[in-house]
């Protein structure tokens, strides 16, 4: 079962969270904006989530002993995480930016 507003459940409302970036606030606003990130329906759509979101449903042997309360609702949110990094590489939630000077 899903739960609408919880972030992970189809036809969720909420804005994708992007984590912490270095763009300054007009320029996450408009990555928002060409990235449909306050419009998750539009974003899951355009990327194909809500169809293979059930052949990534299935738990790995390693995660059957833990389970999950909804292995749909975990696929749903790791599939927007993989495609909202690969859109935006500046977004890295809970992770940090490593700075390495040229040449190296």
């Amino acid at each position: 079962m899903t739960r609408p507003g919880t972030g992970y459940s189809r036809g969720v409302s909420e804005p994708l969270d992007t984590g912490r970036t270095e763009l300054t606030p007009d320029e996450e606003a408009r990555a928002r904006r060409e990235h449909d990130l306050d419009r998750p329906e539009e974003f899951d759509s355009r990327n194909g989530v809500d169809e293979r979101v059930g052949t990534r449903a299935s738990l790995l042997p390693e995660e059957q002993e833990t389970g999950s309360a909804d292995p749909e609702a975990q696929a749903r949110e790791v599939l927007r995480d993989s495609e909202l990094r690969t859109e935006m590489p500046e977004s890295a939630p809970d992770t940090f930016f490593e700075r390495r000077p040229s040449g190296e």
